[in-house]
């Protein structure tokens, strides 16, 4: 403390991230957000009639997908960006210096 006041605290430095973080990061982006796109434009068509008789002899009943390939890649995408976005999170903040204990 002087004449003036109080003195401010030391400023600290602001570090940057390293390249290879910024890549890992943008690439969590780019896969969460191609993964849900995939799945919300490719949806499951749900495309039967009336099946509550059994069918005719020689028929069967028309072939439902719930889950269809694209929208299985989607969702892979999409974990496999979000698990990108933790390692980066988890690596921030293991990297954080704190102050010394009291």
């Amino acid at each position: 403390m002087n004449a003036a006041g109080p003195t401010p605290p030391p400023s600290v430095p602001h570090r940057r991230p390293p390249r290879w973080w910024v890549v890992l990061a943008s690439l969590g982006g780019v896969l969460v957000l191609s993964g849900a796109l995939l799945v919300l434009l490719n949806p499951a068509e749900a495309t039967f009639g009336w099946f509550a008789d059994a069918p005719l002899s020689g028929e069967t009943f028309p072939a439902m997908a719930l889950v269809t390939p694209e929208a299985t890649a989607g969702w892979a995408g999409v974990v496999a960006g979000l698990v990108l976005w933790a390692f980066c999170a988890g690596w921030l903040v293991g990297r954080r210096r704190h102050g010394p204990r009291r």
